[in-house]
């Protein structure tokens, strides 16, 4: 493990100066990106090829379009990240995308240009009518239900259910079945939160953590772990006036540990609370949870293994908004002092050396 650390670091490192030398125009923020995207991928930045990508879509694109600019760096990236042999079949659909996009009425912009890069990149290219038709079905259902907080940020969003066959509807049920139940977990007495889940889910619960500190401005203690990883040591957190929240993962191997660890938490426990979040939970641990969120089954594959946690993090969000609210606090400004911003302000960023 300290080797790979060390390995990966270095790569970071070297990916970095490579950035800074090459792609100096696309500024620290980009090439810090850039740094860490090809280091994930254990590759060195291929800058050469970047700068052919971006030379072929400045060629097929005019002087003010949505694909100039920042995101032309981004995506030229991205697209560089992937094997040589499928590049041109990305770019010429991600160009198709875009087009149907906008004959759909979504308006040009620097988001939908990345939603078209996604469905070119990840979606069956034969299939783009459809996709883009479910896109917008959903971008729809989610402007007329929560229209203030709904803008073009939310086009990715929408892309990535079309692409892996979610409807909105999963996500609407789901705040529709649960919202009392929900409450009635804010309106709990608790001074601690603990968010635990595997794989894809571990990020969810660090979400979920950060969301309450966020809105509660610290009221209520968060934190995160993995089902396994808390048995060592952090579950000694847990007192009388603690709440556990188990994302129960869907994959069938993982979900076995995170379901152990909700037997083992409910055999021990007194005064504190045990949630669980996950689909087919059996009648035991139903019986003996304090609460249950059922979510709909969505079955794992590779593919959308990023999307498996998407009604657990609505359920993160909705608790931590119903928490500020059960305090008197205002979720809009939790902070209104300014010592804690929720948009990251004053931080410079040093160079390597």
């Amino acid at each position: 493990m300290e080797k790979f650390l060390v390995d990966r670091i270095d790569r970071t490192v070297d990916n970095y100066r490579l950035a800074k030398e090459y792609l100096k125009n696309d500024g620290d923020i980009l090439n810090h990106f850039a740094s860490l995207v090809f280091s994930h991928y254990e590759k060195e930045i291929p800058i050469d090829r970047i700068k052919e990508i971006r030379k072929e879509i400045k060629a097929a694109t005019p002087r003010m379009s949505p694909f100039r600019g920042d995101i032309l760096y981004i995506i030229s990236l991205l697209i560089a990240t992937t094997d040589k042999e499928i590049q041109q079949e990305i770019i010429e659909n991600m160009f198709s995308a875009m087009e149907k996009l906008e004959e759909n009425g979504f308006r040009p912009c620097s988001h939908l240009v990345l939603t078209a890069y996604v469905i070119g990149r990840y979606g069956s290219a034969r299939k783009q009518d459809e996709i883009v038709y479910k896109l917008k079905e959903s971008y729809i259902l989610l402007k007329e239900k929560y229209n203030n907080i709904t803008n073009e940020d939310d086009y990715l969003l929408c892309a990535l259910w079309s692409i892996n066959n979610i409807e909105m509807k999963v996500v609407n049920d789901f705040i529709e079945n649960n919202i009392e139940k929900v409450t009635g977990l804010a309106n709990e007495d608790f001074e601690r939160i603990v968010y635990l889940g595997s794989s894809t889910s571990k990020g969810i619960a660090r979400e979920s953590a950060l969301k309450v500190l966020e809105l509660t401005a610290g009221k209520v203690n968060a934190s995160y772990d993995t089902p396994l990883g808390f048995r060592h040591g952090p579950k000694s957190v847990v007192d009388d006036e603690t709440v556990s929240v188990i994302y129960i993962s869907n994959d069938e191997y993982t979900r076995k540990y995170d379901l152990d660890l909700a037997k083992e938490m409910l055999a021990h426990k007194k005064n504190d609370k045990v949630v669980i979040v996950g689909d087919n939970i059996e009648e035991d641990i139903l019986n003996k949870a304090d609460y249950v969120f059922n979510v709909e089954n969505i079955n794992y594959t590779v593919e959308n293994e990023v999307l498996l946690p998407l009604q657990q993090i609505i359920f993160g969000q909705m608790l931590s908004f119903l928490k500020s609210v059960n305090l008197g606090i205002t979720p809009d400004n939790p902070c209104p002092t300014g010592e804690v911003n929720r948009v990251v302000q004053g931080v410079i960023l040093h160079e390597l050396v």
